[in-house]
């Protein structure tokens, strides 16, 4: 067994501490931490004014849930129904059922 990597991260001062299974994935972590950081300072520049932290944080997720959606629905799944398509009339020629 793969041994983790333990790694810290901070976001908005708050430690984070996270088992990694390689350093490409604490890359990623690390990334995605500094990611959201940046979101919340941005939001706060923004909305200097709202009522408290999680304002920002509970905004700094909502945005980063729709990049997520977004890019989930950019998956181009066409050529691969096309492609099984294809595969499928091939088989049915052949006469394979």
């Amino acid at each position: 067994m793969a041994e983790k990597l333990n790694i810290k991260v901070t976001i908005e001062d708050i430690p984070l501490p996270l088992q990694v299974s390689s350093a490409e994935e604490e890359k990623i972590y690390r990334d995605a931490a500094s990611t959201i950081q940046r979101r919340v300072q941005r939001l706060r520049d923004a909305y200097p004014s709202l009522p408290s932290d999680k304002y920002y944080y509970v905004m700094a997720m909502l945005n980063t849930a729709v990049e997520a959606v977004k890019a989930a629905d950019r998956i181009d799944t066409q050529p691969y129904v096309e492609m099984m398509h294809d595969i499928e009339k091939e088989i049915e020629s052949l006469g394979i059922k």
